[in-house]
């Protein structure tokens, strides 16, 4: 273990009177994938010196002295104005990126969210705006065990609660929708643990369910009865024989191919996807059409024609379910995908959720609509398919996938990283609690 002076060199507090080394990690202890250095000061030249002393450090830890200095940075953090950030996977990652952080400060870059690049900066003036973002059905992958359910208590509790239809098929819609809002619930959880705060959410179809949720509008609970409901309706009560695929193109372009054919617009992706829905066949005949013109086309992996009149059934069936079932109001913003603005005080919720099986998704119009204030989008469940949109619908903001089913924390610490950045007074020691003994102890 390195000896180091940690008040002196980190904390930016005044010089200890002896070395302090870093902190220990305690016996048993959850091992995470990615570390998070976070730092903050109230001078740009104090927080220059601080980067630059890292970037040469880093190179001499180990990668368990990483965590202890990713420890011992946090436990030195005074809610200071200019704030900064690292996630790095290894000291010689971590030594890099503090280098890029001094070049960025160099240069003058006062406000910075590079995801890829595992650096963040900001001044935190004021409370950022964050979006969350909950995927549909296809999103994700239907098992094995993730990493934030190996890193938090809150998500293990939840999956223990929490029974998925059985089914041979993991990908069958009546078992992948219920899946997804877990995944999604999950992430809220850890979310909310570490103090990460959104001013609205959108959800893409099922999604959507999880934004109510995430507003009020029903427990958790009630959330996964309705998402165990709807996946049952949809694939039992829906007309046989159609599908979805996604054509590489706006609306404008897609429209004119479907002139005569029993196939819809299912969903208003983005400027380079186009979800269409309708028979099988004639799913085909516009998939050859589109390809004539030069787009590329893909089957969407769903055994039914949703959002469209083939789902007409469905919808009948989930209206009864409904029947009798209240919602609460909702207490935040949700700026609906069957609409494509804020759903209004007062919304009924009920006929909101039926017309969304048969009625298109208007995602690309409720992004656009989000980022007209948002500094950042986090996408809250398994997957990255609503990441990869966010970034050809609103390429000036930037969007993080927590990736709830992933093998990695990449997602929950960049999402931690940038939220600190920006300003939001999130709880960052909850990431080191029940991982280190403080130095010395």
């Amino acid at each position: 273990m390195h000896d180091i002076n940690v008040r002196n060199s980190y904390a930016g507090t005044e010089a200890s009177t002896g070395p302090e080394t870093l902190p220990e990690m305690l016996a048993g202890s959850p091992r995470q994938d990615r570390e998070l250095l976070l730092l903050d000061s109230d001078c740009i030249a104090d927080l220059r010196g601080r980067v630059a002393h890292l970037a040469e450090l880093s190179n001499r830890l180990t990668l368990a002295d990483l965590g202890g200095l990713g420890a011992a940075l946090q436990r030195g953090l005074a809610n200071r104005r200019m704030r900064a950030a690292v996630v790095a996977a290894s000291p010689e990652q971590a030594a890099t990126r503090f280098a890029d952080l001094l070049m960025m400060l160099d240069r003058g870059t006062r406000a910075q969210i590079d995801v890829t690049g595992g650096v963040f900066l900001g001044e935190g003036a004021a409370q950022p705006r964050i979006g969350f973002l909950f995927p549909g059905q296809g999103s994700g992958k239907p098992d094995g065990d993730s990493a934030l359910a190996q890193r938090f208590e809150v998500v293990r509790e939840l999956q223990r609660a929490v029974t998925l239809p059985a089914a041979d098929d993991h990908t069958a819609t009546v078992v992948a929708q219920p899946r997804i809002a877990l995944g999604s619930a999950a992430g809220l959880r850890v979310m909310s643990l570490l103090g990460i705060e959104a001013s609205e959410a959108a959800g893409h179809s099922l999604g959507e369910l999880v934004a109510l949720h995430w507003a009020g509008a029903m427990t958790e609970s009630e959330l996964f009865a309705l998402a165990t409901a709807r996946g049952r309706v949809m694939a039992d009560a829906s007309e046989g024989g159609g599908a979805m695929a996604g054509v590489s193109a706006g609306p404008d372009l897609v429209e004119p191919l479907l002139s005569g054919e029993p196939v819809v617009i299912a969903c208003y992706n983005g400027p380079a996807q186009t979800v269409i829905s309708g028979p099988a066949e004639a799913v085909e005949r516009v998939r050859t059409a589109a390809a004539g013109l030069g787009l590329r086309t893909a089957r969407v992996a769903v055994s039914h024609a949703f959002h469209s009149p083939l789902v007409e059934p469905a919808a009948v069936g989930l209206d009864e379910y409904l029947s009798g079932r209240r919602f609460q109001p909702l207490a935040r913003r949700v700026v609906s995908t069957l609409t494509g603005e804020p759903l209004p005080a007062g919304t009924d919720l009920r006929q909101l959720l039926v017309r969304q099986l048969r009625e298109p998704v208007r995602f690309s119009q409720a992004l656009s609509r989000m980022a007209e204030s948002a500094d950042l989008f986090i996408e809250v469940g398994p997957g990255r398919v609503l990441t990869g949109l966010a970034a050809k619908t609103a390429p000036q903001t930037p969007v993080i996938p927590l990736s709830t089913d992933g093998s990695s924390l990449a997602g929950a610490v960049n999402a931690l990283a940038a939220a600190f950045a920006l300003g939001m007074p999130v709880r960052h020691d909850r990431l080191f609690a029940d991982r280190f003994a403080a130095a010395g102890a």
